[in-house]
């Protein structure tokens, strides 16, 4: 299989899990709303409680799943930092969340994700500063410093004893 069926199989298994959660939070509103309508209980206020913190929770769960595969498919510069995050998050959800966890760490700790996203890397888009013509003054300042960096020598500390 290759790298870019692994990506896409990931961001599917970010839907599945927001699918999952989504299912699971409509079964959480439908049971509020079952016993809401079936006679004497607690106020309405508390059902309508209850759903908005539910809709707020299982949401929590569910954007990052949403965003990572987006991300992901639309191969976004920052769907590796996106996946890992929605990965640990999924993790809480026994099976699929669990399964998307572990394929997501698995593909993105691994060197299999820069085949993808190597060239959208930070490295890549920013170039060494560049003076301007003319200044070779400068210019040669910034190359000691850069030669200074490359060639230290680490030295052992002298010995106070």
């Amino acid at each position: 299989m290759t790298n870019e069926e692994h990506n896409r199989y990931i961001a599917y298994t970010f839907f599945a899990n927001a699918g999952f959660y989504l299912l699971i939070l409509l079964f959480v509103i439908a049971m509020f709303w079952a016993m809401l309508n079936n006679g004497p209980g607690p106020p309405r206020e508390f059902f309508g409680v209850m759903m908005a913190f539910m809709t707020v929770f299982y949401s929590l769960f569910m954007v990052p799943s949403i965003i990572a595969g987006y991300a992901l498919l639309k191969k976004k510069s920052w769907a590796r930092i996106a996946s890992i995050i929605a990965g640990v998050i999924a993790g809480m959800n026994f099976p699929i969340g669990t399964g998307a966890c572990a394929y997501a760490l698995w593909f993105f700790f691994s060197d299999n994700w820069k085949e993808i996203y190597e060239e959208d890397s930070y490295s890549s888009r920013y170039q060494p500063r560049q003076l301007p013509y003319g200044v070779e003054t400068q210019r040669a300042a910034y190359e000691a410093e850069a030669n200074r960096e490359r060639d230290f020598q680490y030295r052992e500390p002298p010995d106070w004893r």
